[in-house]
């Protein structure tokens, strides 16, 4: 069972992730002259930490995996989900199969490897099956 104190701050987490990843999704492509930008949450922490989160941590990843999608979507051309009809289930299991692998590689590294491999399944828009 989590607890209160627990509970309250992964509301509150929650929430500021994804106001954050929207406030980002309208900034499409706001890198600076480099290409650089700032990785926010545990975007920015490692494979190892990911593959090793407990349930709690785990909730923590797959909010930032929801964020990150609904921007993905909402700034790619001609997609209305990139997952279209995978489960939450089967992309941790191919972020975890990559984060094994690359346990120095960001989280965030490893889900846009991700919305490459969905990309060519993704479903174009809202009347495709």
């Amino acid at each position: 069972m989590i607890s209160k104190h627990i509970h309250k701050r992964l509301i509150h987490h929650t929430f500021l992730s994804l106001w954050f990843l929207f406030v980002i999704a309208n900034f499409a492509n706001a890198a600076d002259m480099a290409g650089r930008y700032l990785v926010s949450g545990v975007g920015k922490d490692s494979c190892r930490s990911f593959v090793d989160a407990d349930e709690v941590g785990k909730s923590y990843y797959r909010t930032w995996l929801s964020g990150y999608i609904t921007s993905h979507n909402y700034n790619s051309e001609d997609t209305y989900s990139v997952v279209n009809k995978k489960t939450v289930d089967e992309l941790e299991t191919w972020l975890r199969g990559y984060c094994f692998s690359n346990m120095t590689h960001t989280y965030e590294k490893a889900v846009k490897g991700l919305m490459r491999k969905l990309e060519y399944f993704k479903k174009k828009n809202f009347y495709d099956k």
